[in-house]
């Protein structure tokens, strides 16, 4: 077997991965399809998808179980959540669906779909009904960590506003602020969570990365700039005593640029 080459001996230890249902969003808008398609027709989850309400409480007045999994192991509430149908979630939460059942590939709750996907009325609405964002999905992540990593700011706002830790790590080892400074090449979500005090300098459980670091090995010169600001550390050293120069040849360069 190959060995790793050092910028992959540095990844997280579980690279996050897009699930293969969150390629399922059916947001199209229905005017292109009512002249072709007969709703009656539609199974309940197809319904769902694109947000035939009537159709779906049609199936399940007819005794359909809006607890029962489909063949992916996906319930109704979470193909609601993913497409942001806030009427369906309401209605199968007022016929018994579970707010925080675990489905799909990466055993997630229908808030980590709905945090992924960047929709942050659903995110409100199912908090409203007691869906947890502290739990973490099969990969380790809560929702403000899933929220981090794929730029939703506002989502990001909303769950520090309700109560959720800046500095959380996830069961990677990684907080909030090293997802965004991995993953996110804009100001924000980084810019955000500056403003609420995070520990700039606080190293991950495994590798004892830095923000900084994790910028540094992203390439993210916009994130770098940002954390310099702040106040990062650029001598600090990971669990190999690793400078910045050594993770990336090219840091004196990207240092003179932001420091002179």
């Amino acid at each position: 077997m190959e060995p790793a080459t050092q910028e992959q001996s540095q990844l997280p230890m579980q690279e996050i991965k897009p699930q293969s249902h969150y390629s399922h969003g059916y947001g199209e808008p229905l005017g292109r399809k009512t002249h072709i398609d007969d709703y009656s027709t539609w199974d309940i989850v197809k319904a769902t998808q694109y947000g035939i309400y009537e159709r779906c409480r049609e199936l399940v007045e007819a005794g359909y179980d809006v607890r029962q999994p489909d063949k992916e192991n996906v319930t109704l509430l979470h193909w609601a959540a993913i497409n942001n149908r806030i009427d369906l979630v309401k209605y199968y939460i007022s016929k018994g669906a579970i707010v925080d059942q675990l489905g799909g590939d990466l055993n997630s709750t229908p808030l980590h779909w709905a945090t992924r996907q960047g929709h942050l009325s659903m995110v409100v609405q199912l908090m409203k009904y007691g869906a947890d964002p502290s739990l973490i999905d099969g990969e380790g992540c809560s929702c403000i960590h899933l929220a981090a990593q794929f730029g939703h700011t506002s989502i990001v706002a909303y769950l520090i506003a309700k109560g959720q830790d800046v500095d959380m790590m996830d069961q990677n080892g990684m907080t909030p602020l090293m997802w965004a400074a991995y993953r996110t090449h804009s100001v924000d979500p980084t810019r955000l969570l500056l403003t609420f005090n995070v520990s700039v300098n606080l190293g991950d459980k495994y590798h004892k990365n830095t923000a900084l670091h994790w910028a540094v090995l992203a390439g993210n010169t916009t994130v770098i700039s940002l954390l310099l600001e702040a106040g990062a550390n650029v001598d600090a050293q990971n669990i190999k005593a690793q400078h910045m120069n050594y993770l990336v040849p090219r840091w004196d360069k990207l240092e003179c640029s932001f420091l002179n």
